[in-house]
């Protein structure tokens, strides 16, 4: 997580957080289920698991495509 943006607009208040691939597990690993959590946290952790696995599919179709393009 090297890049935080912080948005200070009025009612607009956030930061976005980058997170790279390599801290997903790391991060998913911290979370484990409680139903004691927020919204927020639950959310968080849904976001966390659909990128872990996009970012795989993203990978497998990677190497594919390397593989039949010859290089």
């Amino acid at each position: 997580m090297d890049r935080i943006y912080t948005n200070r607009l009025p009612g607009q208040r956030r930061i976005h957080i980058e997170i790279d691939e390599a801290e997903f597990a790391e991060l998913l690993g911290d979370l484990k289920p409680d139903p004691n959590w927020s919204e927020a946290t639950t959310h968080l952790r849904r976001l966390l698991t659909w990128a872990t696995r996009d970012m795989a599919a993203t990978r497998k179709n990677e190497a594919h495509e390397a593989d039949t393009s010859g290089t």
